[in-house]
């Protein structure tokens, strides 16, 4: 019927016409009460000094997730788009986590075997541990392709800014990532540490236009400082000490044997070096911005002797970074790697990039059983996490 109301087939914009208001401001209306909605409902961001605030995310933890570390230097704006980028690669990241423990129980759980026989399985595990986390700056790869280049994040923001700093523990023989960085910036000083050589590669020794910018100490790398003993070793805190250094920009690792050096047993100085800085500077942000480091599992045919065969190597409970073990009861001690690997997390440290070293597969016809790694530090207050921090030309 014509009169009644509840029928009315009139067109929208003539109800609201009826109501003196226009279509555009009812609208307006509608569109202001969908945004207070969504910000009633979107989740309380919060602060882990990372230099960005992830959003909170209703899933499970897979580990015990990292301290919560408080300063008075907030870095990146909450809503800027560098904060925003970091906090989406976070979520990212943990989901990663999580479903690399379910495939973990997938494959049988820690007592599944690292490097299955041909034809056994689909995975190795390499596979387990990606680079999940992506860098929110350009990545190079710095150094000649093959065995002695690395990945790096953002280098022209990491190095371009006044007093750069470059620390490579393990200078093997030769030195064209060394070199490539500092062509690359003008403003960065390098210091090399290895006992097992007496100077730099010749790439950097014959480059008369940069080589005044690198430092070499034959020093050996440890958890403590030892100068008693020949050579002489240094903690990492020790050695910034000594030059005067709270902040390196880069930080390569070598854990040896490095591929071209004869085997060196050095007892995973390395490692400890790592750990110890970890362990002093927990409740903290680390003393560096990314980290190049090479991941030796040291499975060549002298250890395939004294842990038995490779079914005996365990995936997760016995993770053979950075060590040569000696034998089976020693592998069970020396090191748990899942705890290892999330002690890197728990600091703050995220995989950004990896690639299998190959000069095992080409030259001695094994593995590939040496990996190179590329972490960033989300952490503290550093360009790669601070849009504030000025862009140097």
């Amino acid at each position: 019927m014509s009169g009644n109301r509840c029928g009315d087939r009139r067109p929208p914009f003539v109800i609201y016409h009826a109501f003196g208001l226009s279509r555009s401001f009812f609208s307006f209306l509608a569109g202001l009460y969908l945004l207070a909605q969504q910000h009633a409902s979107s989740p309380q961001s919060f602060s882990d000094g990372s230099g960005f605030r992830p959003p909170t995310s209703s899933a499970p933890a897979p580990h015990t997730p990292a301290p919560v570390i408080e300063h008075s230097n907030p870095v990146s704006p909450p809503g800027s788009r560098l904060n925003l980028t970091l906090a989406g690669n976070e979520l990212r990241y943990q989901a990663a986590v999580r479903e690399r423990r379910t495939l973990i129980e997938k494959f049988g759980g820690p007592d599944a075997v690292a490097f299955p026989e041909p034809h056994t399985a689909s995975y190795t595990l390499w596979d387990l541990y990606g680079p999940a986390f992506s860098c929110p700056f350009p990545v190079y790869r710095v150094g000649t392709m093959g065995d002695g280049g690395k990945w790096v994040c953002g280098l022209e923001r990491a190095t371009h800014h006044p007093n750069c700093v470059i620390y490579s523990m393990g200078v093997e023989r030769q030195s064209s990532f060394e070199q490539e960085v500092l062509r690359q910036s003008k403003d960065c000083q390098v210091y090399g540490f290895d006992f097992s050589v007496s100077q730099w590669g010749p790439e950097l020794l014959a480059d008369t236009e940069v080589n005044d910018r690198a430092h070499f100490f034959p020093y050996k790398i440890g958890a403590v400082d030892n100068h008693e003993v020949t050579p002489k070793q240094y903690s990492l805190q020790g050695i910034m000490k000594e030059l005067g250094h709270d902040f390196i920009d880069i930080w390569k690792v070598c854990a040896p044997p490095c591929p071209i050096h004869p085997p060196i047993d050095i007892e995973g100085s390395e490692f400890a070096a790592l750990s110890a800085v970890i362990e002093s500077f927990k409740g903290k942000p680390l003393p560096f911005g990314q980290m190049q480091i090479e991941i030796h599992l040291n499975f060549g045919p002298d250890y395939v002797k004294t842990i038995g065969a490779f079914d005996k190597v365990r995936l997760v409970g016995f993770f053979l970074f950075l060590f040569q073990i000696q034998s089976l009861s020693e592998l069970t001690t020396r090191i748990n790697p899942s705890q290892w690997w999330t002690m890197l997390e728990d600091a703050g440290l995220r995989p950004f990039w990896t690639e299998l070293n190959l000069l095992d597969v080409n030259v001695i016809r094994r593995g590939p059983f040496v990996g190179e790694w590329s972490f960033i530090n989300i952490r503290g207050r550093h360009p790669l996490v601070d849009d504030r921090l000025p862009d140097y030309p």
